[in-house]
């Protein structure tokens, strides 16, 4: 199967598989209602798929390259089935994608959402501060947060390990307080919500009846915490924000790569991207060159 092969074989996600098998599925019914066979379609019929995909739901630059993606890795695996010889997908060329900035916060802004989880005696509230805390203090996915165990965390060490996508291993170091809010969870919090459960869960990050915390779960505390203190924030702006303040301290690109986990280093260029942009707000607002509009007043 199309999503077995991703899994095993392409190692992506479990959102990257369900995606890329969804717009597998929207391909097939679409082939099937113009009585197109799956190992004769050709360029052509790709391009007015894609052409109607875009109409249809009024697609962006990057859901569209989503969308591509999603196709050549379908017709790959088609090939590799033997139901045809070539990948009409690698004919379609990319759009050309806007640049892409990161939402950020300020180090006041971040400060002002972690520290309003402090002081609460609520198992809830003290362990969303154990997992901000530890995403805004390593730059770590929100899948990656969730998917951790006991096990990957080393106390005396302060490093976790980390499984990012394709099951690559990472090591990332925590800073004292991340590293001190995190023990205080594991000895005195998560005992409390894992006896709520009689299934036990090497998880490290439990929810309210003991069971491993969701992704649905995080994003739903989260938005919920930051729209009662009037910040425009989601839970990836803190990994956003890490990698900024990261660099803003001086730290170099490539240590940010594998800090972050990526594959490419394009992708982490984004930052330094940003960082610039950054600095010329400054120069624009403080800078004391007098404009072309006030000299032309003196000479008047």
């Amino acid at each position: 199967m199309f999503s077995d092969y991703l899994l095993f074989e392409k190692r992506v996600s479990m959102k990257t598989r369900d995606a890329y098998s969804y717009e597998a599925s929207i391909l097939l019914s679409y082939l099937e209602k113009r009585g197109l066979d799956i190992s004769k379609v050709d360029f052509s019929s790709l391009v007015s798929f894609m052409d109607e995909r875009k109409k249809d739901s009024n697609l962006d630059e990057r859901t569209q390259s989503k969308i591509l993606s999603a196709l050549r890795s379908f017709f790959s695996y088609i090939v590799k089935e033997g139901y045809r010889k070539d990948n009409p997908a690698l004919l379609l060329n990319r759009p050309k994608n806007h640049e892409y900035i990161p939402k950020t916060l300020s180090r006041d802004d971040v400060e002002e959402i972690l520290l309003s989880f402090r002081g609460e005696e609520d198992d809830l509230m003290v362990r969303d501060y154990a997992l901000f805390e530890l995403i805004y203090s390593s730059g770590m996915r929100i899948s990656e947060a969730i998917s951790l165990t006991l096990s990957s965390y080393s106390r005396e060490k302060s490093f976790i390990r980390v499984v990012g996508k394709r099951n690559k291993e990472r090591i990332v170091f925590i800073g004292h307080v991340a590293n001190n809010v995190l023990s205080y969870y594991i000895d005195n919090i998560r005992p409390h919500l894992a006896s709520r459960s009689t299934r036990h869960s090497e998880a490290l990050f439990l929810g309210r009846t003991g069971s491993a915390l969701t992704r649905q779960a995080v994003h739903k505390r989260f938005h919920e915490h930051v729209t009662a203190l009037g910040i425009d924030a989601t839970v990836h702006s803190l990994r956003h924000s890490f990698a900024t303040h990261m660099l803003e301290n001086g730290a170099d690109i490539r240590s940010l790569k594998e800090m972050l986990g990526h594959s490419d280093i394009k992708t982490t260029q984004v930052y330094t991207h940003l960082d610039t942009k950054e600095l010329l707000n400054a120069f624009d607002s403080f800078s004391l060159i007098p404009s072309l509009d006030s000299e032309e007043k003196k000479g008047n």
